[in-house]
């Protein structure tokens, strides 16, 4: 009897050690990230880092900024899910508290648009629902100038710098008129113009010190020619929050023309700046069909062929690249546009724009610099119809979503 006994306190004894150990394994499920068979390959292009818990990529947002980057995933999965926490003992601890940045409305999974919300820093984890493969991200997300009420607040002051040339000119003709009658009151719009000048062209005139820019800036809804300028005294003039690059448009959807000329000119401004001034990539328009523009052979003499190349070395060489935090799609605005009654109709010369393009193209430079609404923009050009009114914010706003595809108007 006692033997008996004996066997089943044994029994119960191992019954206790296995439970305590299953109780551990469930605490240590809270925190332990096992990465296994059902890896996807997860990579964020233009981040320091290499995405592992290790080594995570590395993102620095001011508050209010909007930073936008091309994600490539590898593998079936359901869906990604976003989870924010910090490493502790070198594992991954969610703690949504930590959250710091938010995803706006473009976001997409492989497109990701990040707007800073508040101070601090965070570790994001990004993976596929139930899945533990992931890559993991360090969020630095700092105020303007180091104060937390300071953040980028562009409906108080905004200053915005192309460095161009008659494309810059022809989308930031109606900026002021646009932003003054949203409401901003303090804003200044400059452009340095070379007339064609390519990446190769600004940079080259870097090298050589000349003041071969036409200097236009308007601060109170009127264009003021300030004389020929060097990129330098550009520069210097103002703290400007945005600075913009583009390149000449029968080179724009040929990447192989971009190098060594703009990482040479990023450089530069990085180096002669006087603020924390975002850089974002002008994304400009294929010319009209019948245009006889010398370059349009490049693309067969094609408007689409010329829309996709201009898209795809936007998504993906521009936005690979750390120095860009934007695309402004103005192309993809002007190609909606096309697709609407308005038809092939934006552009004076067959690339130049018309009236109604250069209102197009503001009113997305507009919405994307700034992030507000453009429903309630009432000014327009006086050549411009109520209906093409409507035509232009539909444009806008699908670009707005969808930068490198056209979406077709419903108003045919």
């Amino acid at each position: 009897m006692k033997k008996i006994w004996m066997v089943l306190l044994l029994f119960a004894s191992f019954a206790i050690l296995a439970s305590c150990d299953e109780n551990v394994a469930d605490d240590d499920d809270d925190v332990v990230v096992d990465e296994g068979p059902d890896a996807i390959d997860i990579a964020i292009s233009g981040l320091v880092g290499e995405g592992t818990l290790a080594s995570p990529y590395i993102l620095e947002i001011n508050v209010g900024e909007t930073i936008e980057k091309h994600m490539t995933i590898e593998g079936t999965y359901d869906s990604i899910e976003y989870l924010f926490g910090n490493i502790e003992d070198d594992k991954f601890v969610e703690d949504a508290q930590l959250k710091n940045i938010d995803f706006n409305d473009r976001s997409t999974d492989n497109y990701l648009s990040i707007v800073g919300n508040k101070r601090g820093e965070s570790i994001l984890r990004i993976k596929g629902t139930d899945m533990s493969s992931s890559a993991y991200v360090r969020v630095n997300s700092v105020s303007k100038d180091g104060m937390s009420e300071n953040a980028k607040d562009y409906s108080q002051s905004l200053k915005v710098l192309a460095i161009g040339n008659s494309f810059s000119e022809d989308a930031m003709t109606y900026l002021a008129e646009i932003a003054t009658n949203y409401g901003l009151e303090n804003f200044t719009f400059a452009y340095l113009y070379i007339g064609g000048a390519s990446l190769e062209t600004h940079w080259t005139t870097v090298q050589n010190g000349t003041s071969s820019y036409r200097y236009e800036k308007n601060s109170e809804n009127e264009w003021d020619n300030r004389g020929n300028k060097s990129l330098m005294i550009g520069l210097l003039d103002e703290e400007w929050d945005i600075v913009t690059m583009q390149q000449a448009s029968g080179y724009s959807g040929m990447t192989e023309t971009f190098q060594p000329y703009l990482d040479n000119l990023v450089d530069y401004v990085n180096e002669n700046k006087l603020t924390d001034t975002t850089f974002m990539w002008h994304q400009t328009w294929a010319y009209s069909q019948s245009s006889t523009h010398s370059a349009f052979p490049n693309y067969d003499s094609d408007q689409m062929t010329m829309f996709n190349a201009i898209v795809d070395a936007a998504q993906n060489f521009i936005l690979k690249d750390d120095t860009f935090r934007q695309v402004i799609p103005a192309g993809t605005a002007l190609q909606n546009v096309r697709s609407s009654s308005v038809g092939d109709n934006v552009n004076r010369d067959g690339y130049h724009l018309n009236t109604y393009g250069r209102y197009v193209a503001g009113l997305m430079w507009f919405k994307t610099i700034t992030g507000f609404s453009i429903e309630d923009i009432t000014y327009k050009p006086a050549s411009v119809t109520d209906e093409q009114l409507v035509i232009a914010k539909e444009a806008v706003n699908n670009a707005y979503m969808q930068m490198f595809a056209v979406t077709e108007s419903q108003y045919k």
